[in-house]
């Protein structure tokens, strides 16, 4: 889908969206260009933080804008307000719009989205949901997230399969080193390809394109874990080619907790079965929705989805990538400066995404933790051992440059 399609369909749907966000539409359109710090201050005072915090931790959790967060505790009330059958109606008929907000901004077909409850329940759903026979192969990578090497890992035990890991380079030189390591651990044998498309461990971000490519020509399922680029990276998954995909609402998408999707392919769909069945299940299940009977859902938080889906189309998907490469460039520089630091994540973009791992030598990490915490107010992740020890920044729109500036100089500080 090119761009202006997907602005056009967007402008469709933005009837949806709340009188109330009028306000903050026309500062946006008033604050200039998405390349101005006005333009990012703006965005800024929408978020809730803390004076005197330097949040720097979007690859475990975002906070929500406050129009995202006013959505939530207004359906929140309705739905506590009357909980009735009657009352209830709607929020069918608003996860549907949420799903075709969501196939829109991805690239995709409504019919291939699930809305689920976060990253891992996606991947556990294809790591439970695939047919396998003894001794078919997964490959996975040693920086993918537990909840995909853990979780296939527990299945080979059952089913008697294969896990291969491929390794990762810590730096990763480039793209086609990361590629050439999954190419090289690839076998007639395996069945299903597993990678996470930004690293939370180094911020590696995977050419999943190539990797997509490689896949098909082995007949290999391939699954993308898309925790540290959905909301941060302008995905289309119709490009990308992948099999599956799953994300999280309330990591870069700044988000409601215990939401997030799964993309299918619709070709592949029925070649899936769900890991949960209950009331509301239809057979033949409609599209990618036979992966989300769990039952009785928080609907407010679905709406609260939907916002957060609004709030960053508001901004534009393309500008809020933008804006990441150019704040985390800022601070991979920075921190480069320091003599001291050994950086861990790719400097070029296009081999790395909002996750910042770098190593004060000659310092206890666990000590530097606490201590931009509790001295220069920086929340921020650690690693404690092994070759991606070190500290993790991951700053996302909600940051501004000098916060970046701050982050670094505070480094310096407690590594002296």
């Amino acid at each position: 889908m090119n761009p202006l399609s997907r602005r056009q369909i967007f402008r469709s749907l933005a009837a949806s969206l709340p009188a109330s966000w009028a306000l903050f539409q026309t500062k946006l359109a008033a604050a200039g260009p998405a390349n101005g710090e006005a333009f990012w201050k703006i965005v800024k005072r929408e978020f809730p933080l803390a004076d005197g915090l330097i949040y720097l931790n979007a690859a475990n959790v975002c906070p929500s804008s406050r129009p995202v967060l006013d959505r939530h505790q207004e359906y929140l009330r309705d739905f506590h307000a009357d909980p009735s059958f009657q009352n209830r109606d709607k929020y069918e008929r608003l996860q549907e719009r949420l799903r075709m907000k969501l196939a829109v901004m991805l690239g995709a077909g409504a019919e291939e989205i699930a809305v689920t409850r976060n990253t891992s329940e996606g991947s556990n759903t294809i790591v439970n949901g695939l047919d396998l026979r003894e001794g078919d192969e997964i490959l996975i990578t040693t920086h993918n997230h537990p909840s995909s090497n853990q979780s296939w890992k527990v299945r080979a035990r059952r089913h008697k399969l294969v896990v291969k890991e491929a390794p990762v380079p810590v730096p990763a030189a480039g793209r086609q080193q990361l590629l050439d390591s999954i190419a090289a651990a690839i076998t007639p044998k395996t069945r299903v390809v597993v990678v996470t498309h930004v690293t939370n461990t180094t911020g590696n971000k995977y050419p999943v394109k190539e990797i997509a490519g490689l896949a098909r020509k082995h007949n290999a399922w391939f699954h993308v874990d898309g925790a540290q680029t959905f909301g941060a990276l302008d995905v289309n998954l119709r490009d990308i080619g992948c099999d599956s995909y799953s994300g999280s609402a309330h990591k870069w998408f700044m988000g409601p907790l215990e939401n997030g999707i799964l993309f299918v392919r619709k070709e592949r769909i029925a070649e899936l079965w769900p890991s949960i069945v209950t009331a509301g299940w239809e057979d033949p299940p409609r599209g990618a929705r036979k992966f989300e009977v769990y039952g009785q859902r928080d609907n407010p938080r679905i709406v609260a989805f939907e916002a957060a889906v609004d709030f960053i189309q508001l901004i534009g998907m393309p500008q809020v990538e933008a804006r990441l490469e150019a704040i985390v460039t800022h601070l991979k520089r920075k921190l480069a400066a320091n003599a001291a630091i050994k950086l861990k994540t790719p400097m070029d973009w296009q081999v790395s995404g909002g996750v910042v791992k770098f190593q004060v030598m000659g310092a206890q990490t666990a000590k530097l933790y606490d201590q931009l915490y509790s001295k220069h107010g920086i929340a921020l992740a650690q690693t404690a051992s092994g070759e991606s020890a070190g500290l993790r920044f991951s700053p996302h729109i909600y940051n501004s440059l000098e916060e970046m500036d701050a982050a670094a100089e505070a480094v310096r500080r407690v590594s002296v």
